[in-house]
């Protein structure tokens, strides 16, 4: 019994270590994840089935990449992403959403669940993201996840990858396409224009590997080159949309 009550203490300390590494990128959310992840019995069962669950795998996976050689950067990195996620699950449940409830959690026959392969995948293209200002991304791409059934672990793997691809500024260019009407983005193309700012030819660029990809339209405009690009008609589509 002492044994095994020694390992779950040394679980619950590489968990709780690995997530306050992390604040430095995750900020206030440490406190929300150490709650969700280190609560133990008790708080699992505040958050109902569900919410054990998703934490159950959250733990597994955590457990075993706090038992991998890392280097600081990378205990950051992925400590930050898992207290991002778990902090904004276990908000979403107080709040009064549902997880999933589909076969997600399960453990399978012959392998382990669908979540831990998700929340694996994410946690280790994460551990080499130079760009950080991506991470606060991919944890909230590892909680709606957790919430959204229609997205099953195929697809979800090919959104992980495809987000990791993408540069932060692209992210944010698919959000831009949502929330477009609150700015005043320009209606017109670039047609014309014989000179550009660095700041505003980098961003044509962001915006014209978008639509190369099939993630942004630009209504029925046919895009070429960067100085077609429309940002006032720009709309996500496909996996650009779901991505998002």
């Amino acid at each position: 019994m002492s044994n095994n009550s020694e390992k779950e203490t040394e679980k619950k300390d590489g968990i709780q270590t690995l997530i306050e590494t992390g604040a430095e990128i995750a900020g206030g959310a440490v406190g929300g994840a150490l709650g969700f992840l280190a609560g133990g019995p008790i708080g699992a069962a505040l958050l109902g089935a569900g919410g054990a669950a998703a934490a159950m795998a959250l733990k597994h996976v955590s457990q075993e990449v706090s038992e991998r050689l890392l280097g600081h950067r990378e205990e950051v990195r992925i400590g930050a992403v898992l207290a991002i996620a778990a902090g904004e699950i276990r908000q979403r449940i107080e709040n009064g959403e549902s997880v999933r409830n589909d076969d997600f959690f399960d453990m399978k026959q012959t392998r382990r669940s669908d979540a831990e392969e998700v929340v694996e995948s994410i946690l280790l293209k994460s551990q080499r993201e130079p760009e950080e200002k991506k991470l606060q991304y991919m944890g909230h791409l590892l909680s709606s996840i957790a919430f959204d059934q229609k997205i099953g672990v195929h697809m979800a793997h090919q959104i992980i990858k495809e987000a990791e691809q993408l540069t932060y500024r692209q992210l944010c260019v698919l959000k831009l396409a949502v929330v477009k009407d609150s700015f005043g983005l320009r209606n017109g193309d670039y047609r014309g224009q014989k000179s550009f700012s660095i700041e505003v030819y980098q961003v044509l660029f962001e915006c014209l590997g978008l639509y190369h990809k099939g993630y942004l339209n630009f209504g029925r405009a046919v895009v070429f080159g960067p100085t077609d690009i429309k940002p006032g008609s720009m709309t996500t589509q496909g996996l650009g949309a779901e991505i998002y």
